[in-house]
């Protein structure tokens, strides 16, 4: 529905407020729903994370993914260390920082990953099939214009901008 069209029609237009609400509870629902596959299998949804991370990442220093997933030190040295007995992370020494470790993923993580991914697709198909293809397309372009805009307002100023 178009703003024009509600408005025409005497219903009344969302304001900014409504829709952030909206959205933030949207979200909150959807990333508790997300994790629901995972908790199945008695896996944290920070255990997920952490590997997503270091995979996507490569061989990431431990301390690097705290700032990423906004969690503690002591935080990732706990996940860590379940994920390393687990045989799906194993740390190292950095080369260039004797005093830094950095992670890998090992052959075992690899096909824990995999399982992630297939078990996240499966239930992100489910969790929008009440879409149509065309407000899949339309929710798309929209939460992009709109991450776009945020985007832009909080970006630094360039300094040719600056009068």
């Amino acid at each position: 529905m178009s703003s024009g069209n509600a408005a025409g029609r005497g219903e009344r237009v969302p304001t900014g407020a409504d829709l952030a609400n909206a959205l933030m509870r949207a979200t909150h629902t959807l990333r508790r729903y997300a994790g629901q596959p995972y908790l199945q299998r008695g896996w944290s949804t920070p255990r997920v994370l952490l590997m997503l991370a270091v995979e996507e990442v490569g061989s990431p220093r431990m301390g690097d993914l705290k700032s990423r997933l906004g969690v503690t030190g002591r935080s990732i040295t706990s996940l860590v260390d379940g994920l390393e007995q687990e045989g799906l992370l194993a740390r190292r020494s950095d080369p260039d920082d004797r005093r830094s470790t950095r992670l890998s993923i090992t052959d075992k993580g690899r096909e824990h990953l995999a399982e992630i991914k297939a078990l996240h697709g499966d239930h992100a198909e489910h969790t929008f099939a009440v879409l149509g293809a065309a407000e899949k397309m339309l929710l798309l372009d929209m939460l992009e214009r709109l991450e776009r805009h945020v985007r832009d307002q909080t970006a630094e100023p360039r300094p040719d901008s600056i009068n």
